[in-house]
């Protein structure tokens, strides 16, 4: 890639964004952060940063912060949860992005999609997803993040085979590091800050991927003239189960907390019992049979593509991500503080 191009990060003062950028200037690159007006963005402030404030829901908003743009890294994506916020953001957005990008000079575009847009409950368990798998059938059961992160990768992916767009998606697990989420549903729900409840016995394998690994796939796939027009899974090589995460990272982080595992079987009847119980008060049950099912599926996601093509390889161990993100907890909150640390959940 040529040193004098010029990158945008839109969700530049997100989780995920802010990882790219910082990534993005150590290697010496210019970069123009997208964000909005009440973004917090002191952690974007550092030379070769730019701030470009806009919508990417407005598209006039956005045609100034593609000026002068060679590459594109869209990680923007709705964060209410609502059908509305998916629509207009994760969708609407989306084909915004899009559609400067190929009105443009934009070499690449490199999209943030998900593993979430495959169709695991109709895998066999124990299957290998590589990027040839099917994808979700039933979007609308899945959840509004799997249903939008689909149609978004659809209007990617349509440009891409008609012609019109240099693009590249990515297709990232469940993405964890620094500053980020630590218990997320996929793993089980929490009851209060020291209250929670694991999904499963613990020998579930999760879809992980370090933020630092992601970042690394994320600059290789725009840098790399092989990765255009590409789907890639992205996830970490190695193997970890629920219960080596939660002892290694959850529990190091919330050491005050009571951790309880609750068989499937249970939790699936539980979910069931609601679903009748919301159908009686004419409600949108808060979780489902299929959506709880498909979350815990036993199924490996392959990442060896983007291993073969672009010599990407996850270079930070999940003991080594666990002990940075303990470390860097604890420089930012204390030690008296780390109990607070999974409040919001």
């Amino acid at each position: 890639m040529p040193s004098d191009g010029t990158v945008l990060v839109t969700g530049g003062s997100g989780f995920l964004g802010r990882h790219v950028v910082q990534a993005l200037v150590a290697r010496g690159l210019p970069v123009r952060a997208l964000v909005r007006e009440t973004s917090n963005v002191q952690s974007l402030r550092l030379p070769g940063v730019s701030l470009a404030f806009g919508d990417v829901s407005d598209i006039e908003s956005l045609r100034p912060a593609f000026e002068g743009i060679d590459y594109v890294i869209h990680a923007a994506a709705d964060t209410s949860g609502t059908e509305a916020g998916v629509r207009r953001v994760t969708i609407g957005g989306t084909r915004n992005i899009v559609e400067l990008c190929c009105a443009g000079d934009v070499r690449k575009l490199v999209y943030i999609s998900s593993c979430a847009v495959y169709g695991v409950a109709d895998y066999a368990p124990g299957q290998m997803v590589d990027e040839g798998a099917s994808l979700e059938r039933f979007p609308e059961r899945r959840g509004i993040y799997s249903w939008g992160k689909l149609e978004a990768e659809k209007l990617v992916t349509a440009s891409m085979l008609q012609g019109k767009l240099c693009a590249v998606c990515l297709r990232p697990g469940t993405v964890y590091g620094r500053g980020g989420e630590s218990f997320s549903p996929l793993i089980g729900f929490a009851v209060g800050p020291r209250s929670l409840f694991v999904i499963g016995n613990g020998d579930l394998v999760l879809p992980l991927i370090y933020v630092d690994n992601l970042v690394d796939a994320i600059i290789a796939a725009m840098e790399s003239e092989r990765s255009s027009g590409q789907i890639y899974n992205v996830v970490d090589s190695q193997q970890v189960d629920k219960r080596r995460y939660m002892d290694a990272l959850v529990r190091k982080l919330n050491p005050r907390a009571r951790v309880f595992y609750l068989p499937l079987n249970l939790v699936s009847t539980m979910v069931f019992l609601q679903e009748r119980l919301s159908a009686l008060l004419n409600r949108e049950p808060v979780l489902t049979r299929y959506r709880l099912m498909s979350s815990q599926r036993p199924v490996r996601y392959d990442a060896s593509k983007i291993g073969k093509q672009l010599g990407w390889r996850s270079a930070v161990s999940f003991d080594e991500a666990a002990a940075q993100i303990v470390a860097s907890a604890r420089r930012e909150a204390g030690p008296a503080n780390l109990v607070g640390l999974l409040s919001a959940l």
